[in-house]
Parts: C-alpha cells; sequence; structure tokens
C-alpha cells in the first residue's frame, strides 16, 4: 500500500482547506479501494431553500359543471355550501412553476395551504392530490386526471379554521422536476363520500406556499490538464507524452462549478493502467476555488506505458458524472543530439565568402534519428534565453534565419526536445562572420571626433570606397538624406567620388558594395564633422577683476551675428547669452570680466542673414584667483610677540588688501597697497595655537581676489637651551646645566622633569629665565619636559629638549688616526684613552684584526691616572685591518659601553720601488 499525498508547493498561492491526507492505494490484485469521503473542517452549510407560490389557481363548481374559474377573486371554495343562488359543490386547483429547479437534486418539499373558514368546524375531511395539467376545457364535468393522492386532513384539534401545514410533497416535486415537467398541479378537494355534504365545505387561500429544500449537483469537470508538462487532456490514447523523471509525480487538473454557494467539494480521481487496469491510483481531494488538483506519488511506475485518468465531483449530497478519460504516457527515452547545418555560415572554409553583417543565413536543425522530436530550442552569441521552433512535423526538421549585425566569432547551440519534453545534450557550432562593409575615407573629412579646418559647407571633398566583399563590382552610396547614386569599382575594387556637405556639424555618408554574385552588404555609416562654429581667440588664463578681450572669427559663410555665452563646470548658464554685430570683415570682438575664480566655459555659434546657425564653439577657461601670496617675514612666534606679513598678488590695479587671522575670523582688516601693488602688516597673537593667517587683494573697481593664506604655529612652551647637552653629537655623561626661558607673560616657575612627566619646580626669575641642573644617570637617549606656570595656576604647553649621552671612552692616536690607512708594519704607536663619564679607574681593551684574517689578541688593562686618561704603545706585526675595543671601568666595576676604533696598517714601500 502506498500513501498518495499533495506536495503543497505546487500549489502557490491557493486557498487551502484542513482536509485530511488520504490514502492511495496501488492494487495488483484486480479489486479497487473504497476511500472514505474526505473530511471537513467544519459543518457543511444548510441546503438552499427556495419557496414556489402557485402560478394561476382555478376552481370548478357543480353548479356550473361545464366551466372552470382560473384565477377568479376570493377564497378557494373545497366541498359542499348553500348560498343565496343555490347549492354549491367545489374543488379548488393550484399549478406550481418548477422551472426554477430543473436540474435540482429537490431533497425536501413541504406544503402549505392557509384556511380561511369552514361551515362546520367539527367535520373536516380534505384529500390533496397532484393532477394532469388544468386547461381552458376543464370542468366539473371534466376534471383533470387525479394521479396520486398526496395527503389528507381531517378535523384539527389546534382551532378552526385551520392551515394545512407541512404537506409532504417530496417524492411528488422530486418525480415532476427528474421528469422534466415543467408545473405541478394540485387539487384540494372533499373525499366524495363528503363533497356534497355542506358541513364539510370550506375556503382556503387562492396561494400556497411550497418549501423546496435542494441540492445542484457538481458540474462534469471540465478543461482537464496535465500538469507536467502542461497540456490539455488527450482522450485517445496513447495521449500526453511526459517526461519518465516527472512520473514520480504526476499531477492533474480540472475547473469544477457548483451554482449552490458555499459548499464544500471533494474530488474522487482514478488513474490506471491501460495494459493493466489493476494497477491503479485512487485519491480523494478537496476543491479550491472552483479548481480540482490532484498530485499522485508513482513510485515505481513503469515508464513507456499508458495510463489513463478520470475524476467526478462531490458536493456531499450529489455527485458529478465523470469526466471524460484522459490519457498520459511517460516517455524514458531522451532524443539524440540534433544536428545543425548552414549553407551560408556552417561550410568547409570559416572564411567562405558567401556571409557576412547583413546577409540572412539558413540554419536548419535535424533529429539525427529521433522520431519524437516536436521541437528544437537554439540560441546564436550574443542571446542569453533559449528560442523555441516546432518541428515540421514530428521527427522532422525545422529551419530560422540568422541575419548577423556585427562580425567576429559566432556559435549556434541547439538542442531537441521530444513530446515527452525531454531534451536532448546541446549541439554547439562555431561559425565567423565577416565584415563585408566597404571601409570609407576622407582625407578633408575625417571620422568624427576630429576634424580638418579646411573642410566645410559646400567644399567638395574626395571619399574613397575600399571593397569589403572580395569581388566588389559597384558601391551605392548616399549623403544623408540624398538620393542615391551607384559608382562602379575600378580594377582594384576601389572607387573614389567627390561630396560637398549642404550643413554643419555632424553628417553621415552611406556606403554599401555590391559582389559579382549579388551579394549586397550592409550600409558603412561614415559619419564626419563638418566644422561650421567660429574661431575664439582669448588668453587661456584670465584673471579675477581683469578685462579680457575676445575674438570671434566665423566658418559659417555670410555670418551675420555671434551669440555667445558662458557657462560653469557643471554646464549651466552664467547669465543670458549676448548677442554681438559681425564687423564688415566678419568678426567681431568683446570683453568679459570674471568676478569669481571658477572653472568656465565659453561657448559660441555665429548666425548669417537667412537665420542659419553654426555649431556651437565650446572653449575651456581657467580664471586666476590671483589669490595673495602671503608671507611671515619675521616674529609672531610666542603670544605677545609682535609678527610682520608681506601681501603680494597678480591682480591689476589692486587698492587694498583684506586680511585676518583665523584666532578672529569674524574681524576683517584692511591695509592700502603700496604703489608696487604689495602691502605689509604687523600683528600680535595673544595666545597659542595653530594659525591660518588670510588674505584677498580688492581693486579700485571693488573686485575681491581668492583667497590667499599662510600658516604658523604661536607656541607659548619654554624655549629650552644647553651648552653642556648638546643635540648632536652624543656628549660626555657629566653633570651639566638647561637654560629655561619663558614664553608666558607673568612666569613665576617652571615645572622639570627628564624622561617623564614627574616634574620638579624651578624657580623663575623675574625675566622669565631659570637654570636647572641635572646629571644624566644613564647613557644614552633623553628628553626634557618642561612648562612654565603663572601665579594665578596657567600653564603653558608643554616644551621638549632631546639629547643624547655615553660613557664610553674616547679613543685617539697620532699615530695611526682612525679610519685611515697608514704605513706602520712594525712602527710603534700610542693610543690615548679619555673618559667620557667621571671615575674611570681602568680601561679595558683588545686589538682586532678583521682582514686579511681574523684574529684577536688577548685582553688587557691600563690603570687610569688622576684625570682619568690612559695610554698604551701598541706595534703592528703585519698589515691589515685592525679595531680597538675599549671600556672603562668605574670603582664600583662596572663597566662603560663599548668604544670601537678602527684604522689599517700598510706595509713600507719596498726600496727601489
Amino acid at each position: 500500500m502506498l500513501r498518495t499525498h499533495v506536495r503543497r508547493s505546487t500549489l502557490p498561492g491557493r486557498r487551502r482547506r484542513a482536509v485530511a491526507l488520504l490514502t492511495a492505494t496501488l492494487l495488483l490484485t484486480g479489486t479497487a479501494a473504497v476511500l472514505p469521503a474526505a473530511a471537513s473542517a467544519a459543518e457543511p452549510p444548510p441546503l438552499p431553500v427556495k419557496t414556489l407560490s402557485r402560478s394561476s389557481w382555478a376552481f370548478t363548481d357543480a353548479a356550473d359543471p361545464l366551466h372552470v374559474k382560473v384565477n377568479a377573486p376570493g377564497d378557494a371554495p373545497v366541498g359542499a355550501s348553500v348560498a343565496a343562488t343555490g347549492p354549491h359543490a367545489s374543488r379548488s386547483y393550484y399549478t406550481l412553476d418548477l422551472t426554477s429547479l430543473r436540474g435540482k437534486h429537490v431533497v425536501s418539499a413541504a406544503l402549505t395551504i392557509p384556511e380561511k373558514r369552514a361551515t362546520d368546524c367539527a367535520h373536516r375531511a380534505v384529500e390533496l392530490w397532484s393532477t394532469a395539467p388544468l386547461t381552458g376545457k376543464s370542468s366539473w364535468a371534466k376534471p383533470p386526471a387525479e394521479l396520486a393522492k398526496l395527503a389528507t386532513a381531517g378535523a384539527s384539534s389546534g382551532g378552526c379554521p385551520a392551515d394545512l401545514g407541512g404537506l409532504d410533497l417530496t417524492a411528488a416535486v422530486a418525480k415532476a422536476v427528474q421528469a422534466g415537467e415543467k408545473t405541478l398541479t394540485l387539487e384540494l378537494r372533499v373525499p366524495a363520500a363528503h363533497e356534497l355534504d355542506p358541513r364539510y365545505g370550506r375556503w382556503f387561500a387562492n396561494d400556497v406556499s411550497l418549501k423546496v429544500s435542494y441540492n445542484t449537483p457538481p458540474s462534469v469537470p471540465a478543461n482537464l490538464r496535465t500538469a507536467y508538462p502542461d497540456a490539455p487532456c488527450a482522450t485517445t490514447a496513447p495521449g500526453v507524452f511526459t517526461r519518465a523523471h516527472d512520473i514520480p509525480i504526476t499531477g492533474h487538473y480540472a475547473d469544477v462549478t457548483d451554482p449552490d454557494p458555499g459548499q464544500d467539494l471533494v474530488a474522487h480521481w482514478e488513474m490506471w493502467s491501460v495494459d493493466d487496469p489493476s494497477v491503479r491510483r485512487d485519491l480523494d481531494w478537496p476543491v479550491t476555488d472552483g479548481q480540482a488538483y490532484a498530485q499522485f506519488d508513482n513510485p515505481g511506475l513503469p515508464a513507456d506505458h499508458t495510463y489513463a485518468w478520470r475524476l467526478q465531483v462531490t458536493d456531499g449530497v450529489d455527485t458529478s458524472d465523470w469526466s471524460p478519460t484522459c490519457y498520459l504516457t511517460p516517455d524514458s527515452v531522451k532524443p539524440e543530439v540534433p544536428d545543425v547545418t548552414s549553407e551560408v555560415y556552417l561550410t568547409d572554409s570559416p572564411w567562405d565568402p558567401r556571409g557576412g553583417i547583413g546577409v540572412p543565413g539558413q540554419f536548419t536543425f535535424t533529429a539525427h534519428g529521433s522520431t519524437d522530436v516536436a521541437r528544437y530550442e537554439y540560441r546564436f552569441t550574443g542571446q542569453s534565453d533559449w528560442t523555441s521552433v516546432p518541428a515540421e512535423s514530428l521527427g522532422g526538421p525545422a529551419t530560422v534565419t540568422f541575419t548577423p549585425t556585427d562580425s567576429g566569432s559566432f556559435s549556434v547551440g541547439v538542442r531537441s526536445v521530444d513530446r515527452g519534453n525531454n531534451y536532448s545534450y546541446e549541439q554547439y557550432r562555431s561559425f565567423t562572420v565577416r565584415d563585408i562593409r566597404p571601409y570609407v575615407w576622407s582625407s578633408l573629412y575625417y571620422p568624427t571626433g576630429s576634424t580638418n579646418p579646411a573642410g566645410n559647407v559646400g567644399v567638395p571633398g574626395v571619399f574613397d570606397f575600399s571593397p569589403g566583399l572580395p569581388d566588389t563590382v559597384s558601391y551605392t552610396y548616399h549623403l544623408e538624406n540624398a538620393p542615391e547614386q551607384t559608382v562602379a569599382a575600378g580594377a582594384d575594387g576601389e572607387a573614389h567620388v567627390t561630396l560637398a556637405p549642404a550643413h554643419g556639424g555632424e553628417n553621415v555618408l552611406y556606403v554599401r558594395n555590391t559582389g559579382a554574385d549579388g551579394t549586397v552588404s550592409r550600409y558603412r555609416e561614415y559619419r564626419f564633422q563638418v566644422d561650421t562654429a567660429p574661431v575664439i581667440e582669448s588668453a587661456d588664463l584670465v584673471k579675477i577683476g581683469s578685462a579680457t578681450p575676445f575674438r570671434l572669427t566665423p566658418r559659417l559663410a555670410g555670418t551675420t551675428s555671434y551669440t555667445y555665452w558662458f557657462t560653469d563646470d557643471q554646464d549651466r548658464p552664467m547669465g543670458d547669452p549676448v548677442t554681438v554685430p559681425a564687423t564688415a570683415d566678419g568678426t567681431a570682438s568683446f570683453v568679459w570680466t570674471p568676478l569669481k575664480q571658477a572653472s568656465v566655459a565659453l561657448r559660441a555659434r555665429s548666425t548669417d542673414a537667412a537665420g542659419t546657425q553654426s555649431e556651437v564653439r565650446y572653449k575651456s577657461l581657467s580664471i586666476d584667483g590671483v589669490a595673495p601670496y602671503v608671507t611671515r617675514t619675521s616674529g609672531a612666534d610666542a603670544p605677545g610677540q609682535p609678527g610682520t606679513f608681506t601681501f603680494r598678488s597678480s591682480m591689476e590695479n589692486i587698492a587694498e588688501y583684506v586680511y585676518w587671522p583665523s584666532t578672529d575670523p569674524a574681524h576683517k582688516l584692511t591695509v592700502p597697497a603700496r604703489p608696487d601693488g604689495t602691502a605689509e602688516v604687523t600683528w600680535t597673537p595673544t595666545e597659542a595655537g595653530n594659525v591660518w593667517f588670510t588674505a584677498q587683494a580688492r581693486n579700485t573697481a571693488g573686485v575681491l581676489s581668492a583667497e590667499g593664506s599662510t600658516s604658523f604655529t604661536v607656541y607659548d612652551s619654554p624655549v629650552v637651551t644647553s651648552a653642556d647637552f648638546v643635540r648632536e653629537p652624543a656628549g660626555p655623561m657629566r653633570p651639566g646645566t638647561f637654560r629655561l626661558t619663558s614664553r608666558m607673560a607673568g612666569t613665576v616657575a617652571f615645572e622639570f622633569a627628564v624622561d617623564s612627566y614627574t616634574t620638579t619646580d624651578v624657580p623663575a626669575g623675574p625675566d622669565g629665565t631659570a637654570t636647572a641642573a641635572y646629571t644624566p644617570p644613564t647613557s644614552g637617549y633623553h628628553t626634557v619636559y618642561v612648562r612654565a606656570r603663572a601665579a594665578d595656576g596657567r600653564t603653558s604647553g608643554w616644551g621638549y629638549y632631546s639629547f643624547t649621552v655615553t660613557d664610553k671612552p674616547v679613543v685617539s692616536s697620532a699615530s695611526y688616526p682612525e679610519d685611515q690607512g697608514s704605513v706602520g708594519t712594525g712602527v710603534p704607536g700610542t693610543f690615548s684613552f679619555a673618559p667620557n663619564a667621571p671615575g674611570m679607574t681602568e680601561y679595558v681593551y683588545q686589538v682586532h684584526r678583521s682582514w686579511p684574517e681574523s684574529t684577536d689578541e688577548p685582553e688587557r688593562t691600563v690603570p687610569a691616572g688622576a684625570d682619568g686618561t690612559a695610554s698604551i704603545d701598541w706595534t703592528p706585526e703585519s698589515y691589515g685591518s685592525y679595531y680597538f675595543t675599549v671600556q672603562g671601568r668605574r670603582a664600583d666595576g662596572g663597566l662603560t659601553e663599548t668604544a670601537y676604533y678602527a684604522f689599517s696598517v700598510q706595509d713600507p714601500p719596498v726600496s727601489g720601488d
């Protein structure tokens, strides 16, 4: 037994009901499975109800035995009665229109006839019959034939008069509807035994109420489709073909309608093998939004067999007829890789002259022996999507046309698709498309991108045509919209024509060539620019505030005026266009004074007397902002120290300079310019920090230049100097002093430290200076940190002073100078050792030879004298490179850093050399 389920992902966006998943059974014994109805998530809605009234009524009277009274006013008489006109005996008839119930399943029908009055309430006997239709010929003497007694009624215990209510007419109404009757005629009478007894006479309403509950069966499922592939139902075998790997899941659709709203519909599906009907699937699944869907899981279902399927739909009351039977055949065989041929492009030679840009070529796809190929899919280079083309017949070829629009290497890919939607592997064929368009050149009219000033409107130019086809016999051409002309190719295949452009700007010459075999290429579009724009003459660099002359010279014949305008670096107009007349020689001049620094462009065009306008000339202009050069010539290094600044600008007619420091940008100052256009000012900083000193020049017309500036730093940190501890080179490691000079007014002390910010105070003198003593504790690199402090607690910035000290001995020798060569093999020399730190008791030294071989003499010591110095004598035994290593020893036994002293020893010259 195999369980069937619906993969809901196959129904995106569908509203699903919470319906239990039922079981589909594969029966191999020939016995069909009986499936339970699908469970519903809620109680089914009540059946629709229709209330029918009579369409007409009538009565007959024994007192008038030959006539019938139809739709008379008043109540409907039943039985005998005595009136002033004499005795009567009547029967009443009601005709009901059943056409609204056609096609319905009548589930129940209840009749109510109101009773209006009675002669004697104690005597009551009434019968309800169905009769043949009442006609105009009906009468008491000739009543409609009574067909069936439907109901009877005796005396009522609930009062008098009493309605006839809840009379069950279900069978009668259902029978009439099923028989296709349009009407139902009801007769109300008194039984024959009492029909002439006036005590049983009574009167009823001339209308009735027939309340019918019914159900409309669902329609026969329509628009049946197979989901894999999406195809309409095939009602004959072998039916729709599908890929075998789709068979593990087969899906089917059908449209279902039910006129009764709100009913839950369930479709019952059947699927079986045509070869062996005992191999089958059954599935119940709810209908959603008017569509029935089934998805069968078919693991192991054999391919290459034909299967049938159908469905019927129930609403819980009635079941539709079966749908047509549809057929499906899974195909497990892929088609062969197709072949592709083209007499134009897929030839033995990749450079076959038959093809080229614009030359259409037919490509034919064949199935390579596969007999069930339904279509082909193909794509050419540059196409990302596959295009489908049907086979001319099942297993037959298909032909498409490809017209290249470019030259180069191309390929065509093709694959076969059989009727089961199986795809073959892809076939790719490469081919080459030549550019067979002619080549065009003109030495007067260059291709767009460059222009020859010798060309112009109406100026003839020669255009050279070279063949794109190897056997070109002629060229067809036209300039712009001019009529086509044809020129024969010369023996070399070339042609030359003379043409004069009729307008300025871009022109297009269209040229194509024709081969001896009639092949015609596409047009080559030769685009060239005819320059009619005026020539602009001016300086490339213009200055703010300077009147700059511009001269315009025409290239458009008959120029009468020029229009020019300026644009900014975003191509936005800077003001309105200006039009100036041309002079007698066709030129025009104007002057423009830029007012600010910017990247601008001048655009100009000319116009002739007929209103023809030239092309627009574009000239880029760089505007020099003539920003002043600002120079700090002296001072302003510290708060309160005046500084001198000079201003110089190339602006013409400078009247004054506007200047300001960054410490007070809102307060702008002015200074008149000297005759040479320069100016000098004095400014005193009041606080430490970085300062930008900015200036602008202003000319006599009031135009301001761009801003020029200089930057510098105002320091309030102390200045540190020392004669004992110099910055370079390393000095001796002995006690010394630092001179501290304040740059902050009101300094009373210095916070002094070396190699850290743990400071000690050094009182400042009245002049803001102090001396700080210091003894280096170690050799090496050291940094002094110092800042000034005022009486009110204000502190300056930190000042820094770095220096290096060393305790390694100083080695010297007049006999063998350092880093020099001396003649001295066997010549004694004296080497002196001097201390760089106090307290030396002796020196430890060693002589090393590094070349031509490496040797080390024993380490030796020499005592230091009272002044801490010592000397030794040493005689080299051979030439070579030598160096001394020397360390001083202190009284505590510690050694100083090592000093290195290198020199070389040369052999004395040989006598006679």
